[in-house]
């Protein structure tokens, strides 16, 4: 193998890794920026949400909220 098959190889191999490192923290930036901005809303009242059996967060209808404001209030 001569010198310049062993740098293509090489920085080829570099900038695979560097662009996949980049392309997999940018996705678990977002995913952790919109578990905050969903926690928030949550938090303010905005959503309302229901924990099922795997401790996973899943939002909860608009008919849900009020059958049950309205069973509450009668």
């Amino acid at each position: 193998m001569d010198t310049l098959t062993h740098t293509i190889i090489a920085v080829g191999l570099l900038a695979t890794s560097y662009y996949l490192g980049a392309y997999l923290k940018s996705k678990t930036v977002f995913d952790d920026i919109a578990r905050r901005m969903l926690d928030k809303l949550e938090k303010d009242g905005f959503i309302a949400t229901k924990t099922d059996e795997d401790g996973e967060k899943e939002l909860v209808t608009i008919s849900e909220v009020l059958a049950k404001a309205l069973k509450k209030s009668t």
